[in-house]
């Protein structure tokens, strides 16, 4: 028809057609090594529209734009997401559905729609005080169940004195854990598929090797869990930080971040160095940095300590001396810091 001078309009897909570009779509970002996180989004993205799109029996129409516009309402209203979810939420469906329709040959369904204003990162963090009513709630719990106060104690510990993000702090296997008294430290599976290095305050070493010896772990079996004994799960995660900021009557809204931005903040009051905090955070690989290498484990159990004591935990003066003897035999030119 075409060849006549007629123009044909390209049939927009259908649900199984989309569904199948799904996969793929699902499959390539896998293949680029996009992070567990991410694929989980997308996929979360992808089938909230589908789903809701049956629902409303708009199955049909999923590539219009009042179609989007229709869910992305019905999601802000029935859901009340944070400007932020939203905001990821949008973006998400927008790659996918402008994926679809490229390769269905139909035009751009989001050419005329605006994404939301990018929100700023949340800033909140908690002072030394906040934190220590945190603790103490956490030690203090209106159920009285067996390891209950002791695990939200030291999940919240944990949090704070490394600076861990959720998923990095939940895949902690034992094999990972490195309880050296000189120089204890973790293997971090960190985001994006960069293992790394990362030093740990002795007093949570302490704390640590006491919990192996009670539990005798195998080396795949996580180090924070549920009551169960499976895998603390990130809804757990946000359950025990929700329940112990309650409790201590903090208004913020804390999360997993919160604490984590909270250990970067404590180290740039007490350091002033931004790059020592991008560190410890593991923004940089350390192992490649290596006209640093001579500073940079003594700075960092340095701050793992700073960040120790600040939240209620303090090393012994023996194990101190053992981390400085090994640091600075380490700092010795030509010595490299074990990654």
């Amino acid at each position: 028809m075409s060849a006549l001078g007629v123009h044909v309009p390209a049939i927009a897909p259908g649900a199984d057609a989309v569904s199948s570009h799904r996969e793929r779509y699902l499959r390539r970002i896998a293949g680029a090594g996009r992070s567990k996180s991410t694929i989980t989004a997308y996929r979360i993205a992808i089938d909230g529209y589908l789903e809701w799109a049956a629902r409303e029996d708009r199955v049909g129409q999923l590539l219009d734009d009042s179609t989007i516009v229709d869910h992305l309402d019905d999601y802000r209203t029935t859901r009340s997401p944070a400007p932020a979810t939203y905001h990821r939420r949008f973006i998400l469906l927008r790659r996918f559905l402008r994926w679809v329709a490229q390769h269905e040959g139909v035009s751009d369904p989001f050419a005329e729609l605006d994404a939301p204003p990018r929100p700023r990162q949340e800033s909140d963090w908690l002072t030394i005080d906040e934190f220590g009513r945190v603790l103490e709630a956490a030690q203090h719990p209106l159920r009285a169940r067996v390891g209950l106060a002791e695990r939200d104690r030291l999940v919240l510990l944990a949090l704070l004195t490394t600076g861990l993000r959720r998923a990095e702090l939940l895949g902690l296997d034992w094999r990972d854990v490195d309880l050296d008294p000189r120089a204890p430290s973790i293997l971090v599976h960190a985001k994006g598929n960069r293992p790394r290095r990362h030093p740990l305050a002795a007093s949570l070493a302490r704390e640590l090797g006491e919990l192996r010896r009670s539990r005798r772990p195998a080396g795949d079996d996580p180090v924070f869990c549920g009551l169960g004994g499976g895998r603390l799960q990130a809804t757990v995660l946000a359950t025990i930080i929700r329940r112990a900021t309650e409790r201590a009557g903090i208004e913020k809204r804390v999360t997993a971040h919160t604490l984590r931005h909270t250990a970067a903040t404590w180290l740039r009051q007490d350091t002033g160095d931004a790059r020592l905090v991008a560190e410890y955070l593991g923004h940089a690989d350390l192992s490649t940095v290596s006209r640093y290498a001579h500073v940079a484990a003594r700075e960092l159990q340095t701050a793992a300590d700073s960040l120790a004591a600040h939240a209620g935990l303090s090393a012994t003066e023996e194990v101190r001396q053992d981390q400085l003897s090994l640091v600075s035999s380490r700092s010795e030119p030509g010595s490299a810091i074990p990654t």
